[in-house]
């Protein structure tokens, strides 16, 4: 009876100590080892070992000296162990070479131990591991020595579970803190030279994976390149695929690599790959505000790169081509040696200036709230090719866009004449009343008229005349002042007035009676150079926008 209550005692102190370990730390490992040391002295086995079930396996976590080096390394997919677990129960034998639920771990000496005794570990709501304890010699365990191992393996279940929430916990808060500094990273970064190193590298960190690297899309091959790794001599492929981003990606489970893309608003921008790591939510927490930080960053170098053509070309425009117009010509790959030529469109529209980007590779473009101007690269193939091309991308666009496009221009002199001349293109377009196509060269006589001082102050009779013309026009809904600029055209010819209005001989003349009793010209009498000229200010000073006294 005395040696009964001595065994009682030294339970319930080992309980108490067990207790004491459990309750003094959050520690897995410290608890774990401490809890393996209490149990072997007070037992007197030659062995303990505590596993944990980790990815339906049991994971050696705790070993007694001098098996303390494998934990970690040791994994049982089935045995003693693996029977409590399912059973939910203690496993006992004292024969254990020939039970037939053992399976022996040469690394673990296991052939030389007799006695096995096998607890599940119980934790709130399933069996997460199991304490084992061997003897060398055959051994009977008293049914104290089994309570104080099912005791302690409850209070070792309540402990892992609460260590494992304190390490899950910690864990979070550290993968917050990494998305914090990654995060204020990119809002600081302003060049992707920046941004995609410290990418590669917080994101491994915060995915504790071995390696980490970054990929962008070459949008010119259709290819991923390899921008960024950490470590920065880490191996990796340089390029992948678009079709081989499928498989790239599907891989990550099984290999504990993850590979996420880089998407803003359903736009592929990249890949982060990392290996060693299976995080696939934080990975993508980390390409989501990648993502956002390379479209602030295109955004930026967008609007750096407007500000920069914009005053470029009024650089040009304005005839100022000392100072730097040749190092901003060099940064915008724009080389003023060869032959460009300039094209104003109005209104502005994305559907014909992408198109004119894809015909003139090179090319700059500057959008104005009225108009977008434009320096196309003059083609190996000619002025006239690249005309051509002009005029088709206005026909298969539709746009009521007007388009003016200048003389060639090579040199960096050149191009104040050249804005000049395309201004002057795109109102020849609209002086004649439908929108299209035209350079300079077909302005004819507006060439001169448009560099002529329009100063309605200047009193002129023609003009005055011609003017009334224009006004009957514009209350009437007529074509009087048409009729009378094609009439002057074809050098008074009846027959080929009539055929190019689409109108019949007598037609005409009843019109040119009227244009004589609105204006008062005697046509059989005037300067028809005089006149012609006057009809064509008049048009020149509607498409200005200017208005004129009658």
């Amino acid at each position: 009876m005395a040696k009964g209550r001595s065994a009682a005692q030294a339970g319930e102190r080992i309980l108490y100590e067990i207790v004491s370990t459990v309750g003094s730390s959050l520690d897995l490992d410290e608890v774990l080892g401490a809890v393996v040391r209490l149990l072997s002295d007070a037992s007197a086995v030659h062995a303990c070992f505590v596993y944990l079930i980790e990815d339906d396996r049991l994971i050696l976590r705790s070993a007694s000296e001098p098996y303390s080096g494998l934990v970690g390394e040791i994994t049982l997919e089935k045995g003693i162990a693996w029977w409590a677990v399912e059973h939910g129960e203690p496993a006992f034998t004292q024969n254990a070479v020939d039970d037939p639920r053992n399976e022996f771990v040469p690394e673990l000496e296991e052939e030389k131990f007799q006695s096995l005794l096998s607890v599940p570990i119980a934790g709130r709501d399933t069996v997460i591991g199991a304490i084992t304890m061997h003897t060398e010699a055959p051994r009977e365990f008293t049914a104290e020595e089994v309570e104080l191992l099912t005791s302690t393996a409850s209070l070792v279940g309540g402990a892992i579970e609460n260590a494992r929430l304190y390490e899950e916990t910690r864990q979070r808060v550290g993968e917050l803190e990494h998305l914090t500094e990654l995060a204020e990273t990119l809002a600081r970064a302003q060049q992707l030279g920046e941004v995609l190193p410290a990418v590669a590298e917080r994101s491994r960190q915060l995915l504790r994976s071995h390696t980490c690297h970054v990929y962008l899309l070459d949008g010119g091959s259709e290819e991923l390149r390899l921008k960024a790794s950490a470590p920065s001599d880490a191996e990796a492929r340089q390029t992948i695929k678009l079709s081989a981003l499928g498989p790239e990606m599907a891989r990550s489970g099984r290999f504990a690599t993850v590979a996420v893309p880089i998407v803003a608003d359903d736009e592929l921008l990249g890949l982060i790959s990392a290996e060693g790591t299976t995080e696939v939510d934080l990975a993508r927490a980390a390409a989501n505000q990648t993502a956002v930080a390379i479209k602030k960053i295109e955004l930026i170098e967008r609007l750096t790169e407007k500000n920069l053509i914009k005053d470029f070309f009024e650089q040009l425009a304005g005839g100022n081509v000392l100072g730097a117009v040749e190092g901003r010509a060099a940064r915008l790959g724009c080389d003023l040696d060869r032959a460009y030529v300039v094209v104003e469109v109005a209104p502005p529209d994305e559907a014909v200036e992408k198109a004119l980007r894809a015909s003139a590779p090179g090319s700059l473009f500057d959008h104005r709230d009225d108009s977008s101007r434009a320096l196309l690269r003059v083609p190996s193939a000619g002025e006239a090719s690249l005309l051509e091309s002009i005029q088709a991308i206005h026909a298969e666009v539709g746009s009521p866009v007007s388009i003016g496009i200048s003389n060639p221009c090579k040199g960096a002199p050149s191009f104040q004449a050249g804005f000049e001349e395309a201004g002057h293109a795109l109102l020849g377009s609209v002086i004649h009343g439908t929108p299209g196509v035209m350079t300079y060269e077909e302005l004819g006589p507006y060439k001169y008229l448009l560099r002529m001082s329009v100063d309605s102050s200047v009193r002129d009779s023609q003009r005055d005349l011609i003017a009334k013309i224009a006004e009957y026009d514009r209350q009437r809904q007529t074509s009087l002042l048409r009729t009378l600029e094609e009439f002057l055209r074809r050098r008074g010819n009846i027959s080929a007035t009539a055929e190019a209005l689409y109108v019949h001989p007598n037609t005409l003349r009843q019109r040119l009676r009227r244009i004589q009793e609105i204006s008062g010209l005697d046509l059989r009498k005037e300067d028809w150079l005089l006149i012609e000229i006057a009809v064509k200010m008049v048009k020149l000073q509607e498409a200005l926008g200017r208005s004129e006294p009658t």
